[in-house]
């Protein structure tokens, strides 16, 4: 074990480099998330196994003499309570700390003034940088001087995102496979939040019922916040106009759908099939299990962080967004409609 434990002093990369019989520069290179190209895998795995073992923390304070800057990185998210997002988080904060970054949650919808928040702490580099989910179009606005060391994931103004999903191929999916199985009464149960995602999901969903020529019905449409009775009451009455199928924009959505359709004597999918959005745990421990659409958390989370990084490295020449494909996960809630 290090000498510095006997002495209950905090472990450094000169105690890391004693044990894994390295260099104290080569231990940096890997502690600061700057070895890759530079130093082996093999060493930089035994490096950091040693460093987890002998408990070693990066001195933030010395960082920030050395760099101006700290190792911090912000991740704004409109709802922390959403299952989803908690995903993202986890992914993004594993991917950062790989590069010698801790990440900051901040929850948007708790704090009017976030954006403003973040700006300030950008311009005194209290952090690198930040990521933010669908911010609206007046932070995005707020944002422009720092714009370099911003990344938006889902941007509400086009040419601005540095993550996208592809959210009309998904759509795309969903009605096509509740029209392959004979549906042809089918509704969107959208949520009810001022978000671009959100908005694109409902004319996605249009956009495709027309161009495989089923007739839609305003009355098919309905809109509710995630608070469970709200929108269980939202779906009972999207279920009472005859719908034979729902296509949800979130699990939890789809959630209530359920709780509707057993209020009303009704079983899924025998009598309604329901397609949810996002593939949350959740997504499982429904009965039956829920056919949805799936949104790879952990890709998402880490191609925020590596945008952002290579941004702040001066590496990022791309205009483009990193796309993140979406994928539609057959499960039990679905069922051919008789009909049909």
């Amino acid at each position: 074990m290090a000498g510095n434990d006997k002495a209950n002093l905090p472990v450094t990369s000169r105690d890391v480099a004693r044990e894994t019989n390295v260099s104290q520069s080569t231990v940096s290179l890997v502690l600061n998330g700057k070895a890759e190209g530079r130093v082996s895998q093999a060493t930089r795995e035994l490096i950091q196994a040693t460093a987890a073992r002998l408990g070693y923390q990066p001195n933030v304070s010395a960082q920030m003499l050395r760099t101006g800057v700290g190792k911090t990185l912000a991740f704004a998210v409109p709802d922390i309570q959403q299952p989803f997002f908690g995903e993202v988080l986890v992914a993004a904060e594993v991917a950062a700390r790989e590069k010698g970054y801790s990440v900051l949650l901040v929850d948007t919808a708790t704090d009017p003034l976030w954006s403003e928040r973040l700006v300030g702490m950008i311009r005194s580099r209290l952090i690198a940088g930040c990521i933010t989910y669908t911010p609206d179009a007046e932070a995005e606005a707020k944002f422009a001087d720092v714009a370099d060391r911003i990344v938006m994931v889902e941007s509400e103004t086009p040419g601005l995102s540095g993550v996208d999903l592809t959210i009309d191929a998904a759509m795309k999916s969903v009605v096509g496979h509740l029209a392959g199985l004979g549906h042809r009464k089918i509704g969107h149960f959208a949520a009810l939040y001022p978000k671009l995602t959100f908005r694109s999901r409902h004319a996605a969903f249009l956009a495709e019922i027309e161009r495989i020529g089923l007739t839609t019905d305003p009355l098919w449409h309905a809109a509710s916040t995630f608070e469970i009775d709200a929108a269980t009451e939202a779906a009972r009455q999207l279920i009472a106009t005859g719908v034979t199928a729902i296509a949800c924009d979130d699990d939890l959505l789809a959630g209530a759908a359920y709780r509707a359709a057993r209020q009303l004597g009704l079983s899924i999918p025998d009598d309604l099939s329901v397609v949810g959005f996002n593939d949350v745990e959740l997504a499982r421990l429904l009965h039956p299990e829920l056919t949805t659409v799936n949104i790879p958390a952990d890709r998402l989370g880490r191609e925020a962080i590596r945008r952002l990084l290579s941004k702040l490295d001066g590496k990022s020449t791309r205009t483009k967004p990193t796309m993140v494909e979406l994928s539609l996960i057959l499960r039990q809630s679905t069922a051919r409609h008789g009909n049909g």
